[in-house]
């Protein structure tokens, strides 16, 4: 009798808590806070550009603040009605590219003003829950003459500036690094090899081979800032954001210390003559534009499986040319293509709006009066295909989850309660004494992943643990019994 009283009340007890000594392990939430790559583009709709904004400069300034930068391409200064007004449209993300050669140093220090700027243009977007991609923007491109590029597509200006190009993105992601999934960094825009070649280099592999090294450097420098960085959702892009065949037969996707948190973007204003409006002899949306269109999310999907990860096409969108409802065809086509092949796409939006007999701009939103060209964003978003926030998965299961657990846990107990009505009192307290501590541990379980805020695979692991907890009981229980019998 005095052995069953010290098993019930000290050793089943202590054999409990050791049996569910691995709930209490605290377990990495970084997988649940920062979802997958696929996830988050899944979970866009359509996105916008803030255009000749913040990636403005201006070589002739003489007085370089930010105020004077973000205005000198004829935009007015963003402000959050703005922003506000672009999620109120319908859109859910929003790219924002940024130049920041003139507000650098040689070591890639930003200038705090411009800093400052920045964030608070990126915090109208993301105090929204909207999508946010940050980028680096006219440092690359067209270079010479009055721009202020310094990033270009060769192995020799890669060696010149990468040590400026690692400070830049360290002082970025320093920056923004208690961010959550919302935000996503882009490394860089359109990389130019030396002879500014348009839609493939002309300056052979070598140009190719110094985006894979920029690509590979941005991820890097990202990751080694730790974080929600060590897992954020990264952007890298093909050469000059190409889209042809031997670019994207070229483009090696960087090795990255986080697993499915890569993601490629290309821009395509296809077909170009339609696009542009220096060519007004095409102004018509017909069946030669679809087949372009078509051709290119094939082959952009093809690339997709190809590199292992999700594209997006960044920028997009024809100029206007006096021809609205061809336009707002090509936009609703566009759009329901690419969801076809997994697709999301960022309306290319300079603040250029032109009306009338004027042709020329991307413009969707007049920036001074806040009013859109709701054909074209109607088009836009009403073919436009969204899963959700990436949370609603993870949320799903975390409610599901425990209801299948206490299914479990309330029949087994069930079960045996028939079974316990007949044992000794010495049962009984065993019985008690395992529930307690049971119960005992799962609260401190729960307060210690609540204190931490830490998720795991709580729910199996307590399945498993009361279940072996159980198992004890029916062996004391059958001791029990036999023990009686003999007696």
């Amino acid at each position: 009798m005095k052995f069953k009283r010290l098993l019930s009340r000290f050793l089943v007890p202590v054999l409990a808590s050791a049996l569910m000594i691995p709930l209490l392990l605290p377990v990495s939430t970084k997988a649940d806070s920062m979802p997958d790559a696929a996830s988050e583009v899944a979970a866009i709709n359509v996105g916008w550009n803030l255009g000749n904004t913040l990636d403005s400069y201006g070589t002739w300034l003489t007085n370089v603040t930010p105020e004077a930068v973000e205005t000198c391409w004829n935009n007015p200064l963003t402000t959050k009605a703005m922003i506000e007004s672009v999620k109120n449209q319908g859109f859910n993300a929003i790219r924002i590219p940024v130049t920041w050669a003139q507000f650098t140093d040689s070591e890639g220090n930003v200038d705090e003003s411009w800093m400052a700027r920045v964030k608070e243009v990126v915090d109208y977007a993301y105090d929204l829950d909207m999508y946010v991609i940050l980028n680096v923007h006219h440092d690359t491109g067209e270079h010479g003459s009055d721009k202020v590029c310094w990033l270009v597509a060769s192995t020799d200006s890669y060696e010149q500036g990468k040590d400026r190009f690692t400070g830049l993105w360290t002082s970025i992601a320093n920056e923004f690094k208690d961010y959550d999934y919302h935000l996503m960094f882009e490394g860089y825009n359109e990389l130019l090899d030396v002879n500014n070649s348009w839609n493939a280099p002309t300056a052979g592999d070598d140009a190719y081979d110094a985006v894979n090294k920029y690509a590979q450097l941005f991820v890097d420098t990202v990751r080694a800032t730790g974080g929600n960085n060590a897992e954020r959702n990264l952007i890298v892009n093909t050469y000059v954001c190409s889209a042809d065949q031997q670019v994207l037969d070229h483009f090696v996707l960087p090795e990255d210390s986080a697993t499915n948190h890569l993601i490629c973007e290309v821009h395509c204003y296809t077909p170009w003559f339609f696009s542009t409006a220096s060519d007004m002899s095409n102004v018509v949306f017909d069946d030669s534009v679809k087949a372009e269109l078509d051709s290119l999310m094939e082959r952009l999907e093809s690339f997709s499986r190809r590199v292992g990860t999700p594209v997006i096409i960044g920028e997009f969108g024809p100029e206007y040319k006096c021809n609205e409802t061809d336009r707002e065809e090509y936009a609703a086509y566009y759009i329901s293509k690419a969801a076809e092949h997994g697709i999301k796409c960022f309306w290319w939006d300079n603040g250029d709006y032109k009306d009338g007999s004027e042709a020329g701009g991307y413009a969707l939103l007049s920036r001074t009066s806040l009013t859109w060209r709701e054909g074209i964003t109607n088009a836009l978003t009403d073919n436009a295909v969204s899963s959700g926030s990436p949370d609603t998965v993870s949320d799903t299961q975390e409610t599901e989850a425990p209801e299948e657990a206490e299914v479990t846990e309330a029949s087994e107990p069930a079960t045996q309660e028939t079974e316990i009505t007949e044992t000794s009192s010495e049962q009984q307290e065993t019985t008690q004494a395992l529930q307690e501590s049971e119960q005992t541990l799962k609260n401190d379980f729960e307060e210690s992943q609540s204190a931490g805020n830490e998720k795991s695979v709580k729910v199996p692991l307590i399945i498993a643990a009361v279940a072996v907890v159980v198992v004890v009981y029916v062996l004391l229980f059958l001791l029990g019994r036999k023990k009686g019998k003999s007696a």
